[in-house]
């Protein structure tokens, strides 16, 4: 091996104890080690091939490490830093961590009977893992507030709207754990927010601006829908993006327009067909999540809702299957947690859109990366709608 830029065949039978040692990325190949460490900076080094059976690690840094094939059988570590270490191919049986920071760690492909954490052994560890990680996910999604929102796109004039929400009212009372959104078009946002006054629907609109006022002749502002009372926007719709030019960039400003305005925006992503077919779902909706908020702080990212509508499934009558949902949305959470932090992607409720109906909602909602659903057809139907979120309810 080289140790420090010396060449050393063997190292046996030794204790090595130096609290001012740094030995940080050595390399160490084909070596045999029979010795106690204690207080040593092994940080970044990389073990090949090395047999470390039986060795004692004690308040030694091994962080980001890196061991390949490597014989660690009874090996004991006490109170040592192993945070971001790498462990492939290695012998891990019997060895015995106790007290260290495990924090990062991958193990892949190792031998692990009888290796123990703290006094608990290896299976015992992955056992619970396998028994509980679903529950540990539905307490994070628990803790997530699940929306259901209807875009009822261009449909219902004013007495249609007032009819289809005054048969909702009575079907969703007793609904507690759910937030509901109704966004219409903007000729019927006054009489959503007068019928629904005092009930648990919210009102969102389809759209607004991202400038305060202009020369912008059909536009809404944020601040317009504010005023009004309106609580919610949809932006960024694969129907705005592919009929009326909207882009990532303009995205981006309505998303910042209306969270001055205090509005929450729902902002949507998805992949086309042919994106999908060539096998680049995650490369479209990382630029998406990256450019969508760009310059949007944490807290800001916290006051938003995104919907993951793949555009292939939306008024297709095909529906992405729940595992896909479910594949997508935690993709959608991971790159919040990279852009931001865990802590902000966890907060951060991601619906599901694209022909989620009566009949598939239950499946979808369950998944725990899905929060909810931005509802097209079947939320122009009471009835249906109201199935939608008593699932959400259940889920």
């Amino acid at each position: 091996m080289t140790l420090n830029n010396e060449k050393i065949e063997l190292i046996t039978d030794c204790t090595i104890d130096r609290k001012d040692g740094n030995i940080e990325f050595a390399e160490m190949k084909n070596s045999r080690f029979c010795a106690v460490v204690s207080e040593c900076d092994f940080s970044g080094s990389e073990f090949h091939r090395t047999n470390l059976s039986g060795d004692y690690f004690e308040s030694s840094d091994m962080s980001g490490a890196y061991f390949e094939e490597v014989n660690l059988s009874g090996a004991g570590f006490e109170r040592s830093n192993i945070s971001g270490a790498a462990f492939t191919d290695v012998n891990l049986r019997g060895a015995a961590f106790e007290g260290c920071d495990l924090s990062g760690v991958e193990i892949t492909d190792c031998k692990l009977d009888g290796m123990t954490v703290n006094g608990y052994d290896s299976s015992e560890l992955i056992e619970f893992y396998k028994n509980n990680h679903k529950d540990n996910g539905n307490m994070k999604k628990n803790a997530r507030k699940a929306i259901i929102a209807g875009n009822w796109k261009m449909n219902k004039t004013r007495p249609e709207a007032k009819a289809l929400l005054e048969e909702l009212k009575p079907l969703v009372a007793d609904v507690k754990s759910v937030e509901i959104v109704a966004c219409v078009p903007f000729t019927n946002l006054e009489t959503a927010l007068s019928v629904t006054a005092g009930t648990n629907i919210k009102i969102g609109a389809e759209n607004c601006h991202f400038e305060k006022s202009g020369a912008f002749t059909g536009e809404i502002s944020a601040d317009m829908l504010a005023e009004m009372g309106v609580e919610y926007v949809v932006l960024g719709h694969s129907e705005r993006r592919q009929y009326f030019n909207e882009t990532d960039e303009t995205v981006n400003k309505r998303t910042k327009a209306a969270l001055a305005a205090g509005l929450k925006p729902i902002v949507c992503v998805g992949e086309l067909l042919w994106e999908r077919e060539c096998n680049i779902t995650e490369e479209v909706i990382a630029r998406q999540i990256k450019l969508d908020f760009f310059a949007i702080s944490a807290d800001d990212v916290k006051k938003c809702v995104i919907a993951y509508e793949p555009v292939w499934a939306i008024g297709t009558g095909k529906t992405a299957t729940a595992e896909q949902a479910e594949e997508v949305c935690a993709f959608i959470r991971a790159q919040l947690a990279k852009l931001y932090s865990e802590d902000v992607a966890e907060a951060v409720t991601i619906q599901y859109g694209g022909s989620m109906n009566a009949k598939n909602a239950e499946e979808l909602v369950s998944k725990t990366n899905v929060d909810g659903g931005l509802i097209g057809g079947a939320s122009l139907k009471a009835e249906d709608f109201t199935v939608i979120i008593k699932a959400a309810e259940n889920g």
